[in-house]
């Protein structure tokens, strides 16, 4: 197995786009696609699903516990994100997206609330490169991004990776409209079948689901944990 070299966000990037050499690198062409997508479409995005109440309530049923290293996969505008990292005591999250536009609405939301890099950070990457230590981290969230992985197979291979034995993966899907203006979303990536499918093909084991009625629509919760044995890429 390959060995994933850890990335170390730079304090100096706080307030500016976080583009390390090590993460632009990585990003294929298929990425720099949904790049080009999320910028054109970044601030109407953020402003309708950017930030639900529905957000404010995945700590608890992501069962964030003090201490916890997360990695969130396609944050977004940032604000799920600022709920993790304050949700308990000593919580770190990395936070991904392909989107430099998103990336940057997600730093002045950051600055705004006055949280610290050593506490959240964020990478410009899709799910495709997610680049931390094998086994360290505990929980992986996807909130409404999994059908917008360009290489799902790719992403569950390095996700698999990075979790500790024991860690899980936690996602949820929007169950009302199609993607917003993807004409190449995975849509059976949206539909419990597909989900429960990809999280079995994985060796996930425990996987629950569970459909949430709210004000907001109807989203669909599901998770899973990390197998004991390794993956190779």
């Amino acid at each position: 197995m390959r060995k994933i070299s850890r990335f170390s966000p730079n304090s100096s990037t706080v307030g500016h786009v976080a583009v390390s050499a090590h993460y632009a690198e990585l990003i294929s062409n298929e990425d720099q696609h949904m790049s080009h997508w999320s910028d054109e479409h970044a601030h109407d995005y953020d402003e309708r699903w950017g930030q639900l109440a529905f957000h404010q309530l995945i700590p608890q049923l992501a069962n964030v516990r003090p201490g916890h290293r997360i990695v969130e996969i396609g944050c977004g505008g940032g604000f799920l994100s600022l709920c993790l990292a304050q949700s308990q005591p000593n919580v770190t999250v990395l936070a991904l997206d392909p989107s430099a536009a998103m990336i940057e609405r997600a730093h002045k939301r950051q600055q705004q609330a006055g949280i610290g890099p050593e506490q959240l950070s964020f990478a410009l990457a899709g799910a495709e490169q997610l680049d931390v230590m094998p086994a360290s981290q505990d929980l992986i969230v996807a909130a409404f991004s999994l059908h917008h992985w360009q290489q799902p197979e790719v992403a569950m291979t390095r996700l698999t990776q990075a979790l500790k034995p024991g860690g899980r993966f936690w996602l949820c899907e929007d169950l009302n409209t199609p993607s917003f203006g993807d004409l190449d979303v995975h849509q059976q990536l949206k539909m419990l079948p597909g989900i429960e499918a990809l999280l079995r093909d994985f060796g996930f084991r425990d996987i629950t689901h569970r459909t949430h009625h709210t004000d907001e629509g109807d989203f669909l919760e599901v998770q899973g944990v990390r197998p004991v044995q390794e993956l190779a890429l």
